[in-house]
């Protein structure tokens, strides 16, 4: 049974800044987080779950700096995140991060679906037309 954090994902606040990159040609655009709302971490885990692939090795290194640092960097091929926390009392502990990751992760687990009938599924190439041949 996982232990549960003192405070949830849902319930921490980030500030994002993006600064991104286009081929050669250096800083394309950037995007200081100024004028947007704050985003909460469980957000945040969920789009870094598809962006990288569900590896939680990653995503689960950068949430536990971010909630032990107060602030992480994230660089992508094409970009680079700044993370930082709003509120500078959700830094926690290396024990209290990982169960807030591991509370995410528990309840954003995909949940096999219950197979009430069997399903059958028939796959079939496209059917190709000859040309036709003249004799």
């Amino acid at each position: 049974m996982h232990s549960i954090p003192s405070k949830y994902s849902s319930d921490i606040f980030l500030k994002v800044s993006v600064k991104k990159f286009h081929n050669s040609e250096g800083l394309e655009d950037f995007d200081a987080g100024h004028h947007d709302a704050p985003i909460n971490l469980s957000s945040k885990i969920g789009e870094y779950m598809v962006r990288i692939g569900d590896s939680n090795d990653f995503c689960f290194n950068i949430i536990v700096q971010l909630l032990t640092e107060g602030k992480v960097r994230v660089d992508f091929r094409d970009s680079t995140e700044r993370l930082q926390l709003v509120n500078k009392q959700d830094r926690v502990s290396r024990v209290e991060a990982v169960k807030v990751f591991d509370h995410w992760v528990q309840e954003n687990r995909a949940k096999p679906e219950l197979l009430e009938s069997t399903r059958k599924v028939v796959l079939e190439p496209p059917r190709a037309k000859l040309p036709l041949t003249r004799s």
